[in-house]
């Protein structure tokens, strides 16, 4: 009898001399090395095959992933069962059996962390891209931080534990090295708290625009566990600020609530000019500018007298506004249907909700469903397609109704993403994905208002307050129409070195396109409008004049406002 493994097999009479210890050793060990190469050769092509049957691709990554740790797994662990048959009591043989656990755990860490990365993390950060939550995009750069560092150290520790070590005396050496080192690297200490404090309390988020102490704007790139590293779009060059710094900072967030800027541009004109007038002709120039926030009818109607754009840029304009203007509409009466279905609910909430007033509350989730824009089977159909969210968008929105909020929202974001200034590749990337998110979250908060009134275990005194949270999302969140308080003014500052001040006050729509230069565009831009339009009605104004310095040291030559801002 020879013993494989688990299992004694009888020996024909010419193989009796393998009946030892060191036979039935070597033959459980060649059991395994065939175990292993059929698990390479043959088990893994016909799992393969299946997995690539399979609409998601998740499987053929574990496939892919697994092969190599398990079939070298299994050699290891083949290896520990043949010296157990062995069953010699031998202190070498015990060191190799040790090492040979520390192994098949180094290996078992080795593919539960390559599946950490490439599964888990991999559909973790596919989720956090297409999720409108700031929480994801929070947790994720912490959760692929720290638990590879988990795995790891929690392996070490069991193998160094197998390997004999009393980690006791190691854990108290750990522990004094640890006191000095806290002194020795306190710095960096700091650093990295400071990282996950920013991390989880965020008062920004990446992509942000960041005002400094020192009046320095930057564009957040990357919370690191030490530094964060900030684009400085004034120097085009990439910040390195250490954590505990940036903490202590006093930063301004120009990108909260909202992405729109004030900006303020005076205009100097000569003394005894009609004020209200020019109010009046400054204020028009303000409504004419189509990347100015501001009332859209207002702005319709005065966008073709504004001569400084190209007729391209003014035809353009005019389309988005349009499309913005439905977008508004749409937003408000989503709103309305949220507010009214909450009212609904709670008065039959408080008496409890009958067959009937079920009934009836569905009837009015689905006309809300219809005007936002609602997809049956959305999230099925959301996992069954392997795209970026605006090209997912773009593949169902044909199927939304065509006056629901959704459907008119990506039509406005894809002609602003055609926009004649906005940069091709970068911009236009930016608005899709930025909208497609809003958009989808807008979607599947509706699809999830619908399950729960269908639920009859949801707990129905909450069912209201669902449907405010919906409402307060889409209030915080989601495209509003330009509160007044926003819209461009044109005010009289008083005198300044004997001439009439006014001041034009307005809002950029997004600071953050054309490489964060739309504000100084439109500024300019309003700036020339407002000079013609005051040179056309006759009204005097200085010519203010820049020194210009040329290159290769020729002279400096003067020009004055209306020049130069022909030529830019």
């Amino acid at each position: 009898m020879i013993r494989i493994w688990l299992w004694l097999l009888p020996l024909p009479p010419e193989l009796q001399f393998l009946a030892t210890p060191i036979g039935s050793a070597a033959a459980t060990l060649v059991f395994w090395l065939l175990v292993a190469f059929v698990l390479q050769f043959i088990v893994w092509r016909l799992v393969k095959a299946l997995a690539r049957r399979t609409e998601s691709e998740i499987e053929d990554v574990v496939v892919d992933v697994s092969r190599r740790p398990l079939v070298v797994l299994v050699v290891v662990l083949g290896s520990i069962a043949s010296l157990d048959v062995l069953g010699v009591d031998d202190a070498s043989l015990a060191d190799v059996r040790r090492w040979l656990t520390a192994a098949a755990v180094g290996v078992g860490a080795y593919w539960i962390w390559r599946l950490f990365k490439e599964v888990v993390m991999h559909y973790a950060a596919a989720f956090a891209r297409r999720s409108d939550s700031r929480i994801d995009d929070v947790l994720v750069p912490i959760i692929n931080q720290f638990v590879p560092l988990a795995i790891f150290i929690i392996a070490g520790a069991i193998i160094v534990q197998n390997l004999g070590v009393d980690l006791s005396a190691v854990l108290v050496a750990i522990g004094g090295a640890a006191f000095i080192m806290a002194f020795a690297l306190q710095d960096i200490l700091s650093n990295v708290f400071s990282g996950i404090a920013l991390l989880v309390d965020t008062p920004f988020r990446y992509g942000d625009l960041i005002r400094l102490e020192d009046g320095t704007v930057c564009q957040v790139m990357k919370i690191g566990l030490r530094v964060t590293h900030l684009y400085d779009i004034g120097q085009h060059a990439v910040l390195y600020m250490p954590n505990s710094k940036l903490a202590n900072e006093r930063l301004v967030n120009l990108m909260q609530p909202t992405p729109e800027l004030v900006s303020v541009v005076p205009v100097l004109v000569g003394p005894g000019a009609d004020v209200e007038r020019l109010r009046a002709t400054l204020g028009d120039v303000l409504q004419g500018h189509p990347d100015v926030v501001g009332e859209v009818e207002g702005k319709l109607r005065h966008i073709e007298a504004f001569e400084t754009l190209s007729p391209e840029k003014r035809r353009h304009g005019a389309e988005r506004l349009r499309a913005e203007a439905e977008v508004d509409e749409a937003v408000r009466r989503t709103l309305t249907d949220l507010y009214d279905l909450s009212a609904g609910l709670r008065q039959a909430e408080s008496r409890g909700l009958s067959d009937a007033e079920r009934l009836e509350l569905r009837r009015r989730w689905e006309d809300l469903a219809e005007r936002a824009g609602h997809l049956p089977g959305l999230e099925e159909e959301l996992e069954g397609i392997d795209l970026d969210l605006d090209s997912t968008l773009d593949s169902i929105a044909g199927r939304l109704p065509e006056a629901s909020t959704a459907r008119r929202t990506w039509i406005w974001i894809n002609l602003w993403a055609n926009d004649p200034d906005v940069l091709r590749g970068e911009d236009d990337r930016k608005l899709r994905a930025f909208w497609a998110a809003r958009v989808v979250g807008l979607m599947r908060r509706v699809d999830g208002l619908g399950r729960m009134l269908a639920d009859r275990s949801a707990i129905e005194r909450r069912l209201d307050e669902a449907v405010l949270r919906v409402a307060s999302w889409m209030t915080s969140e989601y495209k509003q129409p330009a509160s007044p308080w926003k819209y461009p003014t044109a005010s009289f500052g008083g005198v300044q070195d004997g001439l009439y001040l006014f001041r034009m006050v307005f809002y950029v729509d997004n600071i953050e396109l054309e490489h964060f230069e739309r504000q100084s565009r439109v500024e300019g831009q309003l700036r020339r409008e407002a000079y013609r339009r005051l040179r056309q009605a006759g009204i005097p104004f200085p010519h203010v004049r820049y020194e210009v310095a040329m290159v290769n040291g020729a002279a400096a030559e003067a020009r004055d406002e209306d020049e130069m801002g022909a030529r830019r």
